[in-house]
C-alpha cells in the first residue's frame, strides 16, 4: 500500500496501517539515523522516539510526503541528540570518509572542516600534539606510544584525554552536524 493511503488510515486510528508503515520505513530511519550517530542503541532510541511521537500526533499531522517528513525527523532528532553529547572521534572518521565520497563543492568544505581540526592540533602543547598524532595518524597504541616517547601509559591516556577533549571544545557538534546533513 502507498505511504499516502497508509497515512489516511493512520490518521483514522488504524494500528494495523500504522504498523504497516512503521514496518516499511524502520529500517531506512534506522540506518540514516546509524550512519550519523554509529551507535545502535542511539539510532533505535531515536527512530523509536519518531515513530511514537508520529502515533501521538498522527490525527494534527497532514502528510503530504510521509517519507521526507520522516527524513527530516531523523535528521531533526540526531540533531538534538548530538548536540547535548559529546563527539565520539569516530564522528571525526566519518567526516573523513565522507570527504573521499564526496563532489568537489563538499570536498571543498570538509576540507575546511579538516583545516580547522588540524588547527586545533598543531595548537596542543608539543607532547600532547606528539602523542595525538602518533594515535591517530599512525594508529599506533596506547603502548606502543608509551614505549616510543619513554612514557607511562596513564601519561599516554592523559595526554589522549586532553587532546581529545580540546578537540570537542573546538569542534562543535553542532559544526559536524551541519556538514553531514550535507551528505544525507
Amino acid at each position: 500500500m502507498e505511504s499516502p493511503m497508509i497515512w489516511e488510515q493512520i490518521r483514522a486510528d488504524s494500528e494495523v496501517a500504522f504498523g504497516e508503515f512503521f514496518n516499511q520505513q524502520w529500517q531506512r530511519c534506522f540506518s540514516l539515523a546509524h550512519t550519523i550517530l554509529q551507535d545502535q542503541k542511539q539510532a533505535e532510541d531515536v527512530v523509536q522516539d519518531i515513530f511514537i511521537d508520529i502515533w501521538s500526533r498522527r490525527k494534527s499531522l497532514e502528510l503530504q510526503n510521509p517519507e521526507a517528513y520522516l527524513t527530516r525527523m531523523v535528521k531533526n532528532k540526531v540533531f538534538s541528540t548530538l548536540s547535548r553529547t559529546p563527539i565520539p572521534e569516530h564522528n571525526i572518521e566519518l567526516l573523513e570518509n565522507l570527504l573521499h565520497q564526496s563532489s568537489p563543492e563538499d570536498q571543498y568544505i570538509l576540507e575546511e572542516l579538516r583545516v580547522k581540526v588540524d588547527q586545533v592540533v598543531e595548537a596542543l602543547p608539543p607532547r600532547c600534539r606528539q602523542v595525538y598524532q602518533l594515535r591517530r595518524y599512525e594508529n599506533m597504541s596506547v603502548a606502543e606510544i608509551a614505549d616510543k616517547l619513554g612514557m607511562s601509559i596513564r601519561t599516554v591516556e592523559n595526554h589522549l584525554y586532553q587532546a581529545t577533549r580540546v578537540l570537542k571544545n573546538k569542534i562543535s557538534p553542532i559544526t559536524i552536524l551541519l556538514i553531514i546533513d550535507r551528505f544525507i
